[in-house]
């Protein structure tokens, strides 16, 4: 009982499992028996995967997505914990931009990743405590190339906090590239970009920065901290992140007005 009161779902991709396996579990009312009968093993094993002190093994999960209609959820995250191997959350958000057909962000200080310049990306990661800056870098780049280089690119809206446009990073000669950038992106048809003016007051996106994912027929959404990222994979977890979108969505100034932002910003450094 004590390691299950530990568990901390946004610390660990294990937690996570472990937290959600109980979860479901109690949900559809089922016994730590019962699941065991369910997955051939004892009653001990099903409490040792809830108490993380034993990881959910793949077959299992596949056993539990099927007989709970979960849609794949607990073997997806099993693969992640397995190939992330508690930490590259980077990588797996970069697999999962490739898969998507529809991207919604927020970002509030700073421009999102997959919009970067180099130079811009360069200066923003040389501020942090990237331990690899070019291979970090390359990482980024590959991001966006893979994204919008696709035959079929995704729908994306972004929703950007003034800050992240003023904030001048780099200097005026990367800020130009980057705001040059951004609207040349404005203008094409499958993004729209919007801009959160500083008159907005308190708002919901105060809590920080987070991206929806549409891949396939479901919807992930992955919120950012100062250290790493989380998944979420619970419809009941990504509504709350989607319902906070269309609010911060319901505040945003609309496209055209949010393209004069960026060229009144741009103005400054021409």
């Amino acid at each position: 009982m004590l390691m299950r009161e530990s568990l901390d779902p946004s610390r660990s991709i294990w937690h996570f499992v472990a937290f959600h396996l109980r979860r479901y579990r109690k949900a559809h009312g089922m016994s730590g028996q019962a699941l065991g009968h369910l997955l051939e093993c004892d009653r001990s094993t099903v409490s040792r995967y809830e108490s993380n002190t034993l990881k959910l093994k793949r077959e299992h999960a596949e056993i539990i997505d099927r007989v709970w209609s979960t849609d794949g959820m607990f073997t997806a995250l099993v693969g992640f914990a397995e190939r992330a191997d508690e930490g590259n959350w980077l990588l797996e958000l970069a697999e999962l931009e490739a898969r998507s057909s529809r991207l919604r962000m927020w970002e509030s200080s700073v421009i999102p990743g997959l919009f970067q310049t180099p130079e811009y990306a360069r200066a923003a990661l040389s501020a942090g405590t990237a331990e690899d800056l070019e291979a970090t870098l390359e990482r980024r780049l590959s991001r966006q190339a893979t994204v919008f280089g696709k035959a079929k690119p995704p729908r994306v809206t972004a929703l950007l906090g003034w800050a992240a446009v003023s904030q001048i990073v780099g200097g005026p000669d990367v800020m130009r590239g980057q705001l040059t950038r951004l609207i040349e992106l404005s203008e094409l048809p499958f993004i729209s970009i919007r801009i959160v003016e500083n008159n907005a007051g308190a708002h919901p996106g105060l809590d920080g920065p987070f991206v929806l994912l549409t891949v396939g027929d479901r919807d992930i959404a992955y919120t950012e901290a100062a250290t790493r990222g989380c998944f979420l994979m619970d419809p009941f977890d990504v509504q709350e992140v989607a319902v906070r979108y269309d609010l911060m969505s319901d505040i945003a100034a609309p496209v055209g007005p949010s393209r004069a932002f960026l060229e009144a910003e741009l103005e400054k450094y021409t």
